[in-house]
């Protein structure tokens, strides 16, 4: 077979995996439905359970794991942030535990 297959096959593939991750783990643009001010339950209701939550005293915050783009290399780390129960802010989380050494 000619080189030329083999590697439109190989991209091919290539593509079709990296779009499994945006199955799993869904994609950014789910942040675009949420807006300030909104209920934990409809937070719940857009983007799903979260991987984790963690609180201090005067906040709650929902993690999620969101792929950037259909495809991209790895799943991001998002937060929204609940004071009294509404948010008051949401997006990607930048420091250094959103990096993937591996």
């Amino acid at each position: 077979m000619s080189t030329l297959y083999h590697r439109t096959v190989l991209l091919t593939l290539g593509v079709v995996l990296a779009g499994c991750q945006a199955m799993i783990y869904g994609t950014a643009a789910d942040l675009n439905a949420l807006s300030i001010g909104m209920s934990k339950a409809e937070v719940v209701a857009i983007m799903g359970s979260p991987v984790s939550v963690s609180a201090d005293v005067a906040e709650e915050h929902f993690i999620y794991k969101r792929m950037k783009h259909v495809i991209s290399e790895w799943p991001r780390t998002y937060v929204v942030t609940f004071k009294d129960g509404k948010v008051v802010k949401y997006g990607e989380q930048y420091d250094e535990r959103n990096v993937n050494l591996y």
